[in-house]
């Protein structure tokens, strides 16, 4: 028998509609098994698919399950601030101004999200992550593998003075300094090289930066290269907590007790994105990662499987 699926469209990390990057949410998946949440985030062809399902956890408004083409995923920003973003627009629960604090069911837990209200309309969301975990630094011979499978010229990472590491704030990526924002805009991932550089590693998103940006504002212009699906993404909301640690960590930036970045992301993709990332230190420790953006709300249909 054929069911019908509604679901929502939205773009996370947008200053506008058809910017940042596309979400599907299916605010009642109830009942869609494993298979079928792939299937279906195959079809919809975006970076990943949000499926929301009540929760028995305490202090949870829905358990979240997100599926990329290819796999599920246990920890993404961009799917929970939009799934947050759905269920404020569409159930009864007020929406206290100027903040609203609610969480949803992971895989690991609660995670918390901060929803800022105006006039009551939702208008900004931050995703609190985890604590960071920073890994070895590459090697030069492994960080010059990692110019060829970039497209890149190495002298574009040593010129930096930064290492090429991993990183992690709840999902691991790595991290990869470019010099300008010329060689960052014309790298040109070969993504079975890619997969081979992070063979033996838990990370499968290579997050390369420059400092150099198209916005003033901006700490950062990234470029998010997803090795398992091939593709790039245009906002990467982890990514962005994983590069602000980094940032923070490598005093590559101005510290201060609570440092705020703004990074730019998406525009090779034409799918402009803004994360705004909160870094704070105590005790001279990173004790908490949070990254935000706006949401929009840009159409909705029927799946019928």
């Amino acid at each position: 028998m054929t069911s019908r699926r509604r679901f929502v469209l939205v773009d996370v990390f947008a200053d506008r509609p058809l910017a940042g990057n596309p979400l599907a949410v299916f605010p009642e998946a109830e009942g869609l098994t494993d298979p079928a949440m792939h299937a279906i985030a195959r079809e919809m062809d975006h970076p990943a698919t949000a499926f929301l399902f009540p929760s028995e956890e305490p202090g949870a408004v829905f358990r979240l399950r997100i599926f990329s083409r290819d796999r599920e995923i246990p920890f993404a920003g961009h799917p929970a601030l939009g799934a947050h973003f759905v269920h404020a627009l569409e159930s009864r629960l007020p929406l206290d101004e100027p903040v609203t604090r609610r969480a949803h069911e992971g895989p690991e837990g609660l995670v918390r999200v901060e929803l800022r209200v105006e006039a009551g309309r939702v208008t900004m969301l931050r995703l609190t992550q985890r604590a960071p975990v920073l890994g070895k630094r590459l090697s030069d011979p492994e960080t010059a593998l990692a110019a060829e499978a970039l497209g890149v010229d190495e002298q574009v990472i040593q010129a930096t003075n930064q290492p090429v590491r991993e990183c992690s704030t709840g999902l691991p990526v790595l991290i990869v300094p470019i010099a300008t924002l010329e060689a960052l805009q014309g790298a040109r991932p070969r993504y079975g090289q890619l997969r081979t550089l992070l063979e033996g590693r838990v990370a499968s998103i290579v997050y390369a930066f420059t400092k150099e940006t198209i916005s003033a504002s901006s700490a950062a212009h990234a470029r998010a290269f997803d090795t398992a699906s091939s593709v790039e993404i245009p906002g990467a909301g982890a990514a962005a907590g994983a590069l602000a640690a980094y940032l923070v960590s490598q005093a590559a930036v101005t510290v201060t007790p609570v440092t705020s970045l703004v990074i730019e992301q998406g525009h090779v993709l034409n799918r402009p994105s803004t994360l705004y990332a909160e870094v704070h230190v105590k005790e001279g420790e990173i004790s908490q990662v949070i990254v935000g953006g706006r949401v929009i709300r840009v159409g909705e249909g029927i799946l019928e499987v």
